[in-house]
């Protein structure tokens, strides 16, 4: 998701590291689809619903176990589209799970993420002006 002026808006997890990321989670029920995951994560971590019709998958990240992460992970990111102030002015987050949201710029979050983690939002910008790739692999 991106703001009128095409910024990535992300979150901030409460959890460990306190990572800046999109919606997202884990398929709750054996007929859910990434897809049909991505829009029920959206709207229990922001109470909007984004991606509607037929959105782009802009990444498939493929993150290796690791210390913290006991088995390989396989990530779709789809396009939630572009929010207006108004829709900005409407994110509920889970105070469970996200404590604020930010919309800056790509140098911006550079400065504010780790490397492996801006790669993923560098990758998912370039997909989506369709110069980078759709597929990325990092080690947790």
């Amino acid at each position: 998701m991106r703001d009128e002026q095409d910024r990535p808006v992300q979150l901030r997890s409460v959890y460990g590291s306190r990572l800046w990321q999109f919606p997202g989670g884990n398929l709750d029920a054996p007929d859910e689809d990434p897809l049909q995951t991505a829009r029920r994560e959206a709207v229990e971590e922001t109470c909007l619903e984004l991606g509607l019709g037929t959105p782009t998958l802009l990444l498939t990240h493929f993150l290796h176990a690791g210390p913290s992460l006991p088995l390989n992970k396989v990530g779709f990111i789809f396009d939630g589209g572009r929010l207006s102030a108004d829709q900005l002015g409407q994110i509920r987050l889970d105070p469970a799970e996200h404590d604020m949201w930010a919309v800056h710029d790509l140098a911006a979050w550079q400065e504010l993420m780790a490397p492996r983690d801006f790669a993923r939002l560098d990758a998912i910008e370039r997909a989506r002006r369709g110069e980078g790739p759709s597929y990325l692999i990092t080690h947790a």
